[in-house]
């Protein structure tokens, strides 16, 4: 009991463990293995082993299991792909945890109390059990959900159960409903990372500066909500950009409705994600698109990385396999290091950056604190004739560098929406609306970054 409690918080890659009941590729790992091992070059060889772990680990994103033959049913009957079934248990305990706390929120804590002991305990609690546990499983979840379908079309209903992540539970981890397709799917994979376009893009920053990462927050916490819209109608996606704006109205006078109705449910439950998601997001995402090569900033195997063998990949559904991702953003999640693996040439011939046994923010970690030599011991080789620490080194200090020729000026009328935003934010607090406080704050801070950035 305790191994598997252990497993789920801290996935255990030591050996393969891929359940065939789920529907997740081979049934066989062991003998597929050799395959793949005795068909690779040898010095790819280790990027392969490392990789199988992901291939065949045990899978740790589902902590609420049920019995074998109700996932066998759910896998066949309403799932667009059996091998989404983890992707919709995560779901499901998401949902059932949610509406857990808010009961407890609700019904424990009175409408017109104050701060209380009561309340410091269901907000820790609450915190740990969603962002700790649960973060990570369903923001990269709905990520994935994003790029295919879930719910099989034949289903009835399908349309709504396949829009419930993004409409409904987004909102608890601090992403407003209706928004994340439009930033993720149509801006940032459409705009490839590149700035001024790609709201979200990292090419125009010095990638080790913690003081960039704060401006690149800053700017998407406070000019998301006109932005996206804006960049909809440009790309003349006028039913996005209608969907857009109706669902941040609905939004905002949901948040508005529940802090009247019972303020510290609204703190506990949405104001303070509401402050969270936008910086875990954007951390994150920083992370991903941290090394950018020079040579061809918007080439998919150099604006991003591969992390391979890394415990979150249990938890997060492949996550690290970010290059995987970029090169084709429909590719299953349990396939994408299948897919690294039979691709390694190019991984090769592209000069992709690989790293094993970290996460996104053990990575930028390394990056900020300078201690790129430490990073290299971690760095997956893949040429023929491996590189240097020294000349590894070297690597990652000119992929740091910022490219802002490499994107798109950020004219008059971007700049414009930003403004506009900004007046809103102001205008929204100053008007009584008190989630809005975070982003009032952080246009005197985004001001003053700017400055210091330029």
């Amino acid at each position: 009991m305790l191994r598997t409690v252990r497993h789920l918080l801290f996935p255990d890659l030591s050996s393969y463990g891929a359940e065939p009941g789920m529907g997740l590729l081979d049934p066989d790992p062991a003998e597929h293995a050799r395959e793949l091992l005795a068909a690779a070059k040898p010095h790819h060889r280790r990027a392969v082993e490392l990789a199988l772990c992901d291939l065949y680990g045990r899978r740790a994103e589902a902590i609420v299991r049920l019995p074998r033959g109700v996932e066998r049913a759910l896998a066949h009957r309403l799932l667009h792909d059996p091998r989404d079934l983890p992707l919709l248990l995560n779901f499901i305990q998401c949902g059932l945890w949610l509406a857990f706390s808010l009961t407890l929120q609700l019904t424990l804590l009175p409408r017109d109390g104050g701060l209380s002991a009561r309340a410091v305990g269901l907000f820790v609690v609450h915190v740990v059990v969603t962002w700790a546990i649960l973060g990570q499983r369903f923001i990269l979840g709905m990520h994935f959900a994003a790029h295919r379908t879930l719910i099989s079309p034949r289903m009835p209903g399908a349309a709504l159960l396949n829009a419930l992540p993004q409409l409904v539970l987004a909102n608890f981890w601090g992403m407003p409903a209706g928004m994340y397709y439009l930033h993720h799917v149509v801006m940032h994979h459409a705009s490839n990372n590149l700035f001024s376009w790609d709201l979200s893009g990292t090419n125009s920053y010095r990638r080790d500066s913690p003081l960039a990462l704060l401006h690149y927050i800053a700017n998407f916490a406070l000019h998301t909500f006109l932005y996206l819209p804006y960049y909809a109608v440009v790309k003349r996606r006028f039913g996005l950009a209608g969907f857009a704006l109706g669902s941040t109205g609905a939004y905002f006078a949901a948040f508005h409705a529940l802090h009247a109705y019972h303020p510290a449910a609204f703190w506990i439950s949405l104001g303070f994600s509401s402050v969270l998601g936008p910086v875990a997001l954007m951390a994150g995402n920083f992370g991903q698109h941290q090394f950018i090569n020079p040579a061809d900033p918007a080439d998919n195997y150099g604006l991003t990385v591969n992390l391979v063998k890394a415990p979150f990949n249990m938890l997060t559904f492949n996550d690290g396999y970010h290059i995987v991702h970029h090169l084709n953003s429909v590719c299953h999640w349990s396939e994408m290091p299948l897919q690294f693996i039979k691709n390694l040439d190019k991984y090769e011939k592209h000069d992709a950056l690989v790293f094993h046994s970290l996460d996104y923010n053990e990575m930028s970690a390394l990056i900020y604190t300078r201690q790129l030599r430490k990073l290299a011991s971690y760095c997956v080789q893949l040429r023929a004739e491996p590189r240097t620490t020294d000349q590894l080194v070297a690597l990652f200090e000119e992929r740091l560098q910022p490219l802002p020729q490499a994107g798109a000026p950020l004219d008059l009328p971007k700049k414009s929406i930003f403004g506009l935003q900004q007046l809103l934010w102001l205008g929204l607090y100053a008007g009584g609306m008190p989630s809005a406080i975070f982003p009032a704050l952080m246009v005197p801070v985004f001001a003053a970054l700017s400055l210091v950035e330029a």
